[in-house]
């Protein structure tokens, strides 16, 4: 491993502790922006294009849209108030 990508370990050892901090203290726009930068330097480390990175994503989001957009059989109603955030899943019909 050369010394660069070591480095970049510490970077990323470092700013995991202070995301999960940032989390614990409720400071959900700087958890975000700090998770921005740990998906940075993981890219840089393991060699991932932007482009790899967009494709990856768009890909990812197509999965997850359809998943919600296609109801389980077990799948419930969400009642108005709930959401995912409660442990609900909405069922959009």
């Amino acid at each position: 491993m050369t010394n660069r990508n070591q480095q970049i370990l510490v970077l990323i050892d470092r700013l995991s502790n202070s995301a999960r901090l940032a989390q614990a203290l409720s400071l959900d726009d700087t958890s975000r922006l700090l998770a921005m930068a740990l998906l940075d330097l993981q890219t840089k480390l393991h060699v991932i294009s932007p482009d790899e990175l967009r494709s990856f994503t768009r890909t990812v989001a197509n999965v997850l849209e359809f998943e919600v957009r296609t109801p389980a059989n077990d799948t419930k109603r969400v009642e108005p108030g709930e959401s995912v955030h409660n442990g609900h899943i909405p069922f959009l019909g």
